[in-house]
């Protein structure tokens, strides 16, 4: 578990302190899980930007199989 420092209202924050804040301390994901009837996604990605950048290519990358699917199957 994280240690907490508590410090005293109006006291400066230590560099290292400001460093965590502003940069965060250790790491954090994030996880994306898609499902509907009989079915589930899940992603994890090592931010929310990369998420909604990988989310985001996931569902352009299925559109397009599904346009190319439909367009082979009208011939």
């Amino acid at each position: 578990m994280e240690e907490k420092t508590q410090l005293a209202p109006g006291q400066a924050l230590s560099a290292e302190q400001v460093a965590d804040v502003a940069g965060g301390a250790g790491s954090c994901s994030t996880t994306v899980t898609i499902s509907g009837p009989g079915f589930s996604v899940g992603s994890t990605y090592n931010s929310l930007a990369d998420a909604l950048i990988g989310t985001y290519d996931g569902i352009v990358a299925a559109t397009s199989h599904v346009i190319e699917t439909v367009a082979h199957a009208t011939k």
